[in-house]
């Protein structure tokens, strides 16, 4: 989770590639928690939701054209591609768990009604400074976040944290039922909804995104492994760019389609090892329907770092934090890897 966007610190284990480093976390015990409830803190973890934003951009998303002609018509200017709108998606995961996470490190899992072979993990990750007593109150899939004073980051570009929802495996967190890994070439589709009200509380300081990724090998992340490792790749999905803060890396495309996704997209890629690509909607939005899959082709087909021969590992979901949004909320998500 970008021109003017974020920069994130490689801190709390893997979260995010949005700013000056992959998600990673400082230290060496990961988002430890004791059980599937509330954790009663633990020690840092060794991944992290790092930045490699923060500053801001000099590009963005803008068109040179696009808006009506002087005859009437449509300039010639205006966003590049063809796309469509996205088609309708088909994610039912719902439940009615409730509960709350009140330490730095905590996590819950979360349990889904009718579906007992399936399950998601909510993780609050907060490894930035200062700490204030950042806490989520957990109701189905979704939680409420509260930033005490809507406190910032005192460290340029650090992200206080990134509080997700992730299925998959990550700091010795497994979630059921999610069908991963599973390689790339193998995906037919990945149905998921994301519904927030993050454009409702400054959109400055911190993202909505999707942290997705991709190893080089079938195997689970470790619980010691901070990043998707050599081989493997990042890949984010920002709902709206924040005002303060970019992805990092450099601009690929600004105001394209992504074929079978609605809106209009800048691609944001950074070449290390292993690469992190942000997609960023050049609109506000609040909620995104889609199929994570037209994002990943459309990365593959660009050559921007995902490959079909690498595995789909962890899908994230949250918000990358740099200060602000308190009472940022993810009332709804959903994902599907088929």
């Amino acid at each position: 989770m970008r021109s003017v966007f974020l920069a994130f610190a490689l801190i709390a284990a893997a979260i995010s590639c949005a700013s000056n480093d992959p998600i990673k976390t400082s230290g060496t015990g990961g988002a430890s928690e004791t059980g599937g409830a509330s954790s009663t803190g633990g020690k840092t973890g060794t991944g992290g939701a790092s930045s490699t934003g923060g500053k801001t951009g000099t590009g963005g998303a803008s068109s040179t054209g696009g808006k009506t002609g002087s005859g009437g018509t449509p300039g010639t200017g205006g966003k590049t591609g063809t796309g469509g709108t996205s088609a309708a998606i088909s994610c039912t995961d719902v439940s009615g768990a409730t509960s709350s996470v009140t330490t730095q490190y905590g996590g819950t899992s979360i349990a889904l009604d009718g579906n007992s072979g399936k399950n998601y993990y909510m993780l609050a990750n907060w490894w930035g400074s200062p700490y204030s007593n950042q806490q989520e109150t957990l109701s189905g899939v979704g939680f409420t976040m509260t930033n005490p004073n809507n406190v910032t980051t005192s460290v340029k570009d650090n992200p206080l944290g990134f509080p997700t929802i992730f299925i998959g495996a990550y700091q010795g967190h497994s979630t059921a039922g999610s069908n991963l890994p599973k390689q790339v070439s193998s995906l037919t589709s990945v149905p998921t909804i994301f519904s927030t009200n993050g454009t409702q509380k400054g959109m400055a300081n911190y993202n909505a995104t999707y942290d997705v990724w991709f190893t080089s090998s079938s195997s689970p992340l470790s619980s010691s492994q901070t990043t998707p490792g050599s081989g493997g790749a990042y890949l984010m999905v920002w709902l709206f760019p924040p005002t303060e803060k970019q992805p990092r890396g450099t601009i690929r495309r600004s105001g394209s389609k992504v074929t079978g996704v609605s809106g209009w997209w800048t691609a944001w890629v950074d070449d290390t090892n292993p690469p992190c690509i942000s997609y960023v909607s050049d609109d506000n939005l609040d909620s995104l329907e889609f199929d994570l899959n037209k994002f990943i082709q459309d990365a593959i087909t660009h050559s921007y770092g995902v490959t079909s021969s690498q595995y789909l590992s962890v899908i994230f979901t949250g918000f990358e934090v740099w200060g602000g949004g308190d009472g940022l909320q993810i009332k709804k998500y959903c994902a599907s890897v088929e």
